[in-house]
């Protein structure tokens, strides 16, 4: 019993010592005014969003415009496998060509505005939703014709439009500057009604990609299918990493390629700019199609009998989305410094 009783004392002892030294400390810190600090990985967390983060979102879109651009283009056709590129030059296509018809392209994107200057922004998008080739030409192929040699069509530009989308105006804007090998380009656009627009240069600073990790917690703010929309993802990295792009598999749709992409290493407290979105994985189908001047066709009421065609069709690969790293866009950005200061354009406040 007694040696319970000396358990027992020893025990308590214990506890009181350590509710001493606990509510020492305590009033230490709160003697001192001090807050204990949050400690803050160097890396983006992988962890899901514990707050109420719609405000920063919200702030983050008001950067983040639909651009849309399109290629008008001169179509010639030729029957004859002896027509070669000599023959385009030094010839009207219209005259030696078989059939000749008009088309035009579009394609559409996100754009970031980064910076402005009296009315004329600054936005940076990929390269490929504002570029048209001048020229495409597709070749005879066989078994007896030379690769390359004699053409079976050739299509040539003649006016490209490029068009701001806000939900007051439209606006045209100016390419300044491009790298096809990153897939990034700036613009220029001059608005109206700027005081109107709630549109505002981006302020969340540019982060470092070295910093995503595997499973790092996006954010993608852009325009899919013309939708001002945010969709999320997980950053995945693999042997292949590069410094042109990383992997996320947020849903990838036509029109978010230039999409502002988040992450924070602040626990949601604050987010920082890791990247943009560029492209998806696609594969090519040769689909056949009904006539395409066939307007009387209608599939419900009787079978098709007219000529069947073969188009090509573009099947996306939903859930692997290809990123460009900001660090990427920030070697974009000071090459072009000298551009900027010409445009009238300061230091860009997110890369200070």
């Amino acid at each position: 019993m007694k040696n319970w009783l000396a358990i027992l004392s020893l025990f308590s002892i214990a506890l009181i010592l350590t509710f001493c030294s606990s509510t020492q400390q305590s009033a230490s810190t709160e003697s001192s005014g001090q807050q204990p600090q949050e400690e803050y990985s160097e890396y983006y967390t992988s962890a899901f969003p514990h707050k109420d983060i719609s405000s920063q979102l919200k702030n983050a879109q008001q950067s983040v415009v639909r651009i849309v651009s399109t290629g008008f283009y001169d179509n010639y056709n030729f029957s004859d496998k002896a027509i070669t590129l000599a023959d385009i030059k030094t010839n009207n296509p219209g005259d030696i060509a078989t059939s000749q018809t008009s088309a035009e392209e579009s394609t559409s994107g996100t754009a970031i505005i980064l910076g402005r200057n009296k009315q004329n922004s600054l936005l940076i998008t990929c390269e490929h939703t504002v570029f048209f080739p001048d020229t495409m030409i597709t070749y005879y192929k066989g078994p007896e014709i030379p690769e390359e040699t004699y053409i079976e069509s050739i299509s040539i530009k003649k006016n490209q439009t490029n068009l701001v989308y806000t939900s007051s105006e439209l606006q045209p804007f100016e390419v300044i500057a491009t790298n096809p090998r990153s897939d990034l380009a700036l613009l220029n656009v001059e608005f109206e009604q700027i005081g109107n627009l709630d549109l505002y240069p981006l302020t969340i600073e540019a982060g470092n990609s070295d910093f995503l990790q595997l499973g790092s917690f996006l954010y993608v703010l852009g325009f899919p299918k013309s939708y001002p929309m945010v969709t999320r993802g997980l950053a995945s990295s693999s042997e292949s990493w590069n410094d042109r792009f990383f992997v996320t598999d947020a849903t990838f749709n036509p029109g978010i390629s230039g999409g502002l992409i988040l992450a924070s290493d602040t626990n949601y407290e604050t987010f920082e700019w890791v990247g943009m979105a560029s492209s998806s994985t696609a594969s090519r189908e040769e689909v056949l199609v009904p006539h395409p001047q066939n307007d009387n066709y209608s599939r419900i009421i009787r079978p098709y009998s007219d000529s069947v065609f073969v188009q090509q069709k573009t099947r996306i690969n939903y859930g692997i989305t290809q990123a460009i790293p900001i660090n990427q866009i920030k070697e974009f950005l000071n090459a072009q410094q000298s551009l900027l200061k010409r445009k009238g354009f300061k230091q860009l406040s997110t890369l200070q």
